[in-house]
């Protein structure tokens, strides 16, 4: 059910990503507060997709015995749409360099799937948050 949501995101981003902005800005009053908004949500997605990871991994070691299961970001992505991931990697050894995708992206998709939309959660999480409001009250 998740790869066939995300299937429908990937096919069409170009349509779902500009109605999102669209919706945001349309709630909210001024353009800051939107994006702060799209990426509080974009955060909780991530953090869902964190925890759905690491209840995969958690179900597949206790249901494998002993051993512990890790899954990578590569084999998630792979798993659920393998022509995206080769489609990037010919993007960025095209348009940027191949180092780059051996020394940068490689690395990130070889860290636990649940690692990585964790610590980009808390990051655009942080990045979104409301600021709080000081008063400051002169005698």
């Amino acid at each position: 059910m998740l790869d066939k949501v995300v299937n429908f995101f990937l096919v069409h981003a170009a349509i779902v990503l500009p109605i999102a902005i669209a919706l945001t800005l349309l709630v909210s009053s001024t353009a800051r507060s939107a994006i702060k908004m799209l990426l509080r949500l974009v955060a909780r997605l991530l953090l869902i997709a964190a925890v759905v990871a690491i209840a995969y991994d958690g179900s597949r070691t206790l249901a494998g015995g002993s051993s512990l299961v890790i899954t990578s970001l590569g084999d998630h992505w792979t798993a659920m749409h393998p022509a995206s991931i080769e489609g990037f990697r010919k993007l960025i050894v095209g348009k940027a360099h191949p180092v780059l995708w051996e020394s940068a992206v490689r690395p990130v998709l070889r860290l636990p799937a649940w690692l990585v939309a964790g610590v980009l959660s808390l990051l655009l999480g942080w990045l979104g948050r409301r600021r709080r409001k000081v008063s400051i009250f002169v005698n």
